[in-house]
């Protein structure tokens, strides 16, 4: 059997884009991944910021855990050392713990018989609504949507940021498309997928 080598790609931006950064990462096996692939991904990485790994499907949460940590071996809690089992805390009610792997957190929506040793559980996708000061009224609220909410995986006290975070789409919304608001005044206005979470350059940003 042949063995297909590891092939990275720019992402291509639609024309009227200003995006210059991301790459496609196709023929990796995350669950037998050797020392020379993690250096092309790490490599990719850090030259295009954000990277997507294609044809992830069945990928177990070990390898998930596994290949964010090689980034930083050192590195084995997150956020502020602490599980998000915390009942006090802000993101609780949005995610469920791995119970096998709790560095990893699941978040959805929908009703799940089984999924990494959590059984009969249900999801709820968190909404705009929960941090912004004004909402997207009712009658708008299905074609419309707001970003949630603009945040860095970091803990910002007495932890050093993560050099890396990682998202593994196990199942993405089909069908229908929404209209993004930013509602700032500009009347701006984006296209998005269902579930989509956005990834911003502060490079680009601060260029004005």
């Amino acid at each position: 059997m042949t063995v297909q080598r590891i092939q990275v790609n720019p992402i291509q931006a639609p024309q009227e884009s200003a995006v210059d950064f991301g790459a496609a990462i196709t023929n990796v096996d995350l669950d037998n991944l050797t020392d020379k692939d993690f250096a092309i991904i790490r490599n990719a990485l850090y030259n295009s910021h954000v990277v997507v790994l294609k044809n992830q499907q069945g990928v177990s949460s070990r390898a998930q855990y596994e290949l964010t940590r090689r980034f930083d071996p050192d590195a084995s809690t997150y956020g502020h050392g602490k599980t998000l089992d915390v009942k006090k805390s802000v993101l609780h009610s949005d995610l469920k713990t791995v119970p096998h792997q709790p560095q990893v957190q699941i978040i959805g929506h929908g009703h799940y018989d089984e999924y990494e040793g959590l059984k009969n559980f249900t999801l709820k996708h968190p909404h705009h609504k929960m941090f912004h000061k004004t909402a997207i009224p009712e009658k708008d609220d299905l074609n419309f949507t707001r970003f949630y909410r603009w945040h860095i995986d970091a803990a910002l006290y007495k932890l050093n940021p993560p050099k890396v975070t990682s998202l593994l789409a196990v199942k993405v919304p089909v069908g229908r498309r929404q209209t993004l608001r930013y509602d700032d005044g500009t009347g701006d206005e984006l296209g998005v997928a269902l579930g989509t979470t956005a990834f911003v350059s502060v490079r680009s940003w601060c260029k004005g």
